[in-house]
């Protein structure tokens, strides 16, 4: 059973002092720590331009639900939870088309090689036009999905909840493979989408553990433990890979896991390269050297990629409930509970700016070159642009 109907952003804080406190899930959690006051701004503060807004049904509303909108070339394509998808032209916000599924959406959309997929709660598996939202096909995999999908030129890979990857016809939806995986009696209600490069598959399970596939035959090439926690309850001892995955180079797997690891492993070896003790839940980032982490108490750090050294570590946004980290232009951009926006130094983390971009939490960040997309909790979608004095 899952203990926890919602995960918004990673673990709350109400939560996580339950589990630092041994608390049962059931029972009455203590009272979060109070956020710190935002630190001062510098005199030369980096700002961000609103280029469109745009709103997207009710988002996920509250709901631990992985809806994050798919960033292409020209368009963005973004879902909420009662089933709408809309397309929006990536500069402009011009809406291209929207689709009413009627779906209870739980995952997606990840939209290339002409298809849009998306998944629910019942493990449902449909996809869609990229042109147009047009329907194409719709196929049952028997478990929630509660992880992006991964879309190759041919076939569609889904990680449902009860540890059963599929790979399935991008065309059709027809089976083509599954492979099966341990999920351990407690787990988070989040999974790491699985990631497609050079006709493999990486799956990150609940169970900690990390996996190459073949992406024609679902032959498992490799499997490595990468997440460990040696508590004295299973509660205590969850270490599920619920981020998504980081490949760099096509040479080194970046993994994290709540209360556990950050993990580089070198996929060709199947060799853990380092291993670093944080718990996180949210996908990383990497740039100048580092890999950039939120963790489940509000902290940002900049770990070496090749040494697992901690290169800085920001403190100032502990108990706000941080999105996702995201390199933007010259900076490393996290969003907050509040709806706010901070930018920092990649080389030392220092606060360079900071921005109010919605009424409500911030789910997911995302970027293309200098452009940020910000997707919040109510369903509102925006497009920011770096601007330095």
């Amino acid at each position: 059973m899952n203990i926890f109907p919602r995960l918004n952003r990673g673990l709350s804080a109400v939560l996580l002092l339950a589990l630092l406190a041994g608390i049962s899930a059931c029972s009455s959690s203590p009272k979060a720590p109070e956020p710190k006051p935002y630190p001062d701004l510098p005199a030369d503060r980096i700002k961000l331009k609103k280029l469109w807004k745009t709103s997207v049904g009710d988002g996920i509303d509250g709901d631990d639900l992985r809806l994050s909108p798919s960033i292409g070339e020209q368009h963005v394509i973004a879902a909420s939870r009662e089933g709408l998808l809309q397309s929006v032209e990536r500069e402009s916000g011009r809406k291209l088309w929207k689709k009413e599924t009627g779906l209870p959406l739980t995952a997606g959309p990840a939209a290339a090689y002409g298809v849009v997929v998306v998944a629910t709660a019942k493990g449902e598996v449909a996809a869609f036009s990229e042109e147009d939202g047009s329907p194409k096909w719709k196929v049952s995999v028997g478990s929630a999905v509660v992880a992006t999908p991964a879309v190759a030129a041919d076939t569609v890979v889904v990680l449902a909840a009860d540890g059963t990857i599929h790979a399935l016809a991008r065309d059709s939806g027809e089976s083509r493979w599954t492979y099966n995986t341990t999920v351990p009696p407690l787990s988070l209600h989040a999974n790491a989408a699985p990631l497609i490069a050079d006709n493999r598959v990486y799956v990150g399970t609940s169970g900690g553990k990390l996996m190459g596939l073949d992406l024609n035959t679902g032959v498992a090439g490799w499997e490595l433990r990468v997440a460990t926690n040696t508590g004295r309850t299973e509660l205590e001892r969850m270490a599920d890979i619920a981020a998504d995955l980081l490949l760099v180079d096509d040479s080194t797997l970046y993994s994290v896991g709540f209360q556990s690891q950050l993990t580089a492993t070198d996929v060709a070896s199947a060799r853990r390269r380092w291993q670093f003790d944080v718990s996180s839940v949210n996908a990383l980032a990497e740039g100048l050297g580092n890999v950039y982490v939120s963790d489940t108490t509000g902290n940002v750090l900049a770990v070496d990629r090749a040494s697992g050294k901690v290169s800085w570590k920001q403190p100032d946004f502990a108990w706000r409930q941080l999105s996702n980290p995201v390199v933007v232009g010259s900076v490393l951009a996290v969003g907050d509970n509040d709806g706010y926006v901070h930018l920092l130094g990649q080389s030392d983390g220092q606060v360079r700016g900071r921005i109010s971009v919605a009424g409500g939490p911030l789910v997911t960040l995302q970027a293309r070159g200098d452009v940020l997309y910000c997707w919040d909790d109510n369903g509102d979608l925006s497009a920011w642009q770096i601007r330095q004095r």
